[in-house]
């Protein structure tokens, strides 16, 4: 269904000059910003986690002063948010990635170099912001500008990208194995990282985008102002929330419930292996499904999938009930990045879509209080069941939202 628009109610504003650029150049610039956000999610939070009891013991860290570090990253993750959208408007796409490349680059250092708690802060807070200038933000407005058809890359784009968090502590296992060191690890990533950003700047470079005056590609999209009176708008923002506050709540203390509940750790970490995996697919069938089914259903089905992750928590442990959250957690959190960003395009055009999809980052920053509340929960009731309780009925109602979402009109929003 085409957007109802008038000419006074919207400019139409030219996008890239997709006929005008190579096959091959879209996808080695899809490939580039992939393989940034490849190694930016191998060197950021799941590895974090794995390399951090060696630098607590090294550093002399209580477990307190770790945790703050990745409050540090996850805090500056999401509110500098909208900070790639401004730089990319102003400076463009290739300052945007130089300067995480450099942001990363000093991050990494720091955590390498770090002998005491203030580098290591240092270096999680700069990494931080740099995982925003360098990550979805701005790899998402490439994609979106660079295909017509933007489902089947963008699918391309979170899946192969997520797999860096699986790599991640593989890398670290086989580069602490071979040179005995955590410290080796974060010079990896600083090397890689860098590279990366560079590459994909250079790529990009020259690729007009939408500031190109090409009269027979042209692209309607919501002025940004517009699209956030737009109750769709805050739908589709509280349901990404909602999916990442689940995610990130269930990857915190999924773990730990289940060796509670008699799963040896070993075994429990299998199962968030597999739930990483899954999650991977998800972003791939996304990528596919999206062309058929739409953003909606997509997203939907995402927080169906979630709230019965969180569901089977509730249950008698089994390998049925096991079975179920792997499948469901796993394929709801890969959903739900690719859904959310392909329904923003869908119902608000390209136009800005690098504001609202940097907003949205920004309000799901709101997702980081899951794990607190959820900690705060086992501490007074010596159990997660309220939590996930809450987080089933959350993914209920989400779900329920999103059925009845129907795509706005800029008519109605006059």
């Amino acid at each position: 269904m085409p957007l109802a628009v008038s000419s006074e109610d919207l400019t139409v504003i030219p996008l890239v000059k997709r006929a005008a650029l190579s096959a091959p150049r879209r996808y080695f610039a899809l490939a580039a910003v992939t393989a940034l956000y490849f190694f930016l999610m191998a060197g950021s939070f799941n590895a974090l986690g794995v390399v951090l009891p060696a630098m607590v013991s090294d550093l002399h860290l209580n477990w307190s002063e770790a945790g703050f570090g990745f409050t540090l990253l996850g805090l500056a993750c999401g509110l500098i948010s909208p900070l790639p959208a401004i730089t990319i408007r102003h400076f463009g796409i290739v300052a945007t990635l130089i300067s995480a490349g450099c942001l990363l680059a000093s991050g990494f250092a720091f955590l390498a170099m770090a002998v005491s708690k203030f580098e290591y802060d240092l270096g999680t807070l700069l990494i931080g912001c740099a995982f925003t200038l360098g990550g979805t933000v701005p790899g998402t407005y490439v994609v979106a500008n660079l295909f017509e058809q933007s489902s089947r890359p963008m699918g391309l784009y979170f899946g192969i990208g997520g797999l860096g968090s699986i790599a991640g502590p593989l890398l670290y296992i086989g580069i602490n194995s071979t040179l005995h060191g955590w410290r080796p690890f974060w010079w990896f990533c600083a090397l890689a990282t860098s590279l990366c950003s560079i590459i994909a700047a250079l790529i990009v470079h020259g690729i007009p985008f939408d500031i190109a005056h090409d009269n027979t590609i042209r692209k309607r999209g919501w002025p940004a102002r517009t699209a956030l009176r737009s109750p769709a708008f805050w739908v589709i923002v509280t349901a990404y929330t909602g999916c990442l506050a689940i995610s990130t709540t269930l990857h915190s203390f999924s773990v730990k419930h289940f060796t509670e509940h008699g799963l040896s750790a070993t075994h429990a970490a299998e199962i968030m292996s597999m739930v990483a995996l899954l999650a991977a697919a998800g972003a791939f069938i996304a990528g596919e499904a999206g062309r058929v089914a739409g953003g909606r259903i997509l997203t939907g089905a995402a927080t169906a999938a979630l709230m019965l992750a969180s569901a089977t928590l509730l249950m008698p442990q089994s390998s049925l009930t096991l079975g179920v959250f792997i499948v469901t957690m796993g394929l709801g959190v890969g959903l739900s990045y690719v859904a959310s960003a392909m329904l923003l395009l869908e119902y608000f055009g390209t136009r800005h879509n690098l504001e609202l999809y940097a907003t949205m980052c920004l309000i799901s920053t709101a997702a980081a209080f899951g794990p607190w509340l959820g900690g705060l929960i086992h501490d007074s009731t010596g159990s997660f069941r309220m939590i996930f309780m809450a987080f089933a009925a959350i993914g209920l109602l989400l779900t329920l939202a999103l059925a009845f979402l129907r795509r706005p009109s800029l008519q109605d929003e006059a």
